[in-house]
């Protein structure tokens, strides 16, 4: 059996961030995000090794601006990794409430 490695870039976020509770440190992840969405057309994934929890400044700072930057849609090819349920619930929801059109 052998496994895959990924043909796409994968972030790991723990290494990019010192950790995902200050702007600052979602400032980097967005610059991290938005250079390998646009660097190709493919997924992007975020691995989620040694991630606890986000903030929302976190999220603020590191999810939001992609949908000004790169549109909503650039959500569809985040993927990813080494994730609990616990982080997948949280980005779940912030995401539909981010990808809400303006009222």
């Amino acid at each position: 059996m052998s496994i895959a490695t990924p043909t796409h870039p994968v972030l790991p976020v723990a290494r990019l961030t010192a950790g995902t509770f200050t702007n600052a440190d979602g400032n980097k992840l967005f610059e991290a995000l938005r250079a390998a969405l646009t660097e190709q057309a493919g997924p992007v994934t975020l691995d989620l090794t040694d991630v606890i929890s986000f903030s929302s400044s976190f999220l603020n700072s590191s999810l939001s601006p992609l949908a000004d930057d790169l549109g909503t849609a650039s959500y569809q090819r985040l993927r990813l990794r080494n994730y609990k349920p616990a982080h997948l619930k949280q980005l779940k929801d912030y995401l539909a409430t981010v990808a809400q059109p303006a009222a």
